[in-house]
């Protein structure tokens, strides 16, 4: 069953709009059990032995990047020097994540990590998710649940990407090779700057997990907003990595600690990023 929700819709966790009589409705209550026994929140060892610290832990931004632009992005620019495992959202058992690997084998398991990031302008530590493999609308929902279940931002910033193909526009002659575009809750109060970021126009609809952790911030009064960057290559590219650079000169991601170019060019070689165009960085 899909819901709109402003401009963005989220498939709450249902897989029929009907049921035709009480033996489905059994089998989709076990289905979605399923899905929910079937995503585990686990804190790194060092975390789980500071007891006295709440549940959910509250941290005043956190940061999701959803999908291969978002996450490399993140990868290449915030300060890997300032960055340390807090947790993970992963399909293994708490006796089976090895936290000291779990940077290096999220590409093929599919796991979520998040990370502590120092910043000099917060007491305490920023917090950001790397979902570079993707979610299905049926455990977005739990996905979310399980997050906002452990942890309490005070604020949450979502990037996420889509193919130029699915904007809807009268003019797309006039598009831009890569362009962002954002949503946000009633509790957001910051401004964007509107050279580089508009609002997303209708009818332009927002799917998946970006927008069931959007639609959950929205319902719970969290501030939030979503950036999604709408790319004109099928492949992972410098252009579209690059697309969200402005945040970073911006609340609240203007606190994040930023990479050295030297990173930068490692990380974006390590996923044989194409030609950066804006720099000679590296070819």
């Amino acid at each position: 069953m899909a819901s709109g929700f402003g401009v963005w819709e989220v498939k709450f966790p249902s897989s029929r709009a009907v049921y035709d009589d009480d033996d489905d409705e059994d089998d989709d209550s076990s289905i979605l059990e399923e899905y929910s026994k079937s995503i585990f929140f686990q804190w790194a060892p060092d975390i789980v032995e500071c007891s006295h610290t709440p549940s959910p832990r509250e941290y005043p931004l956190l940061v999701i990047a959803i999908g291969e632009v978002a996450t490399t992005f993140l990868e290449a620019h915030v300060s890997a020097e300032e960055t340390k495992v807090l947790a993970c959202l992963s399909s293994k058992k708490d006796n089976e994540s090895n936290f000291e690997n779990v940077c290096f084998t999220t590409k093929a398991t599919g796991d979520s990590p998040f990370f502590r990031v120092t910043a000099s302008d917060h007491k305490d530590p920023i917090v950001i998710c790397h979902c570079r493999r993707p979610v299905s609308p049926e455990k977005a929902f739990y996905w979310t649940e399980k997050v906002f279940q452990n942890l309490n931002p005070s604020q949450v910033v979502i990037l996420t990407s889509s193919p130029a193909c699915d904007y809807h526009t009268k003019d797309p002659e006039n598009l831009p090779s890569d362009f962002v575009k954002v949503l946000k809750t009633d509790s957001w109060q910051k401004s964007f700057p509107e050279v580089e970021c508009a609002f997303l126009e209708t009818p332009n609809v927002i799917g998946g997990l970006a927008a069931s952790v959007l639609q959950y911030c929205q319902i719970f009064q969290v501030a939030a907003a979503l950036f999604v960057c709408y790319t004109e290559s099928s492949q992972l590219d410098s252009r579209s990595v690059e697309a969200f650079q402005f945040l970073l000169k911006t609340s609240p991601l203007n606190s994040l600690p930023q990479a050295s170019d030297d990173q930068v060019l490692r990380v974006l070689k390590s996923f044989r990023v194409g030609k950066l165009l804006e720099t000679n960085m590296y070819t």
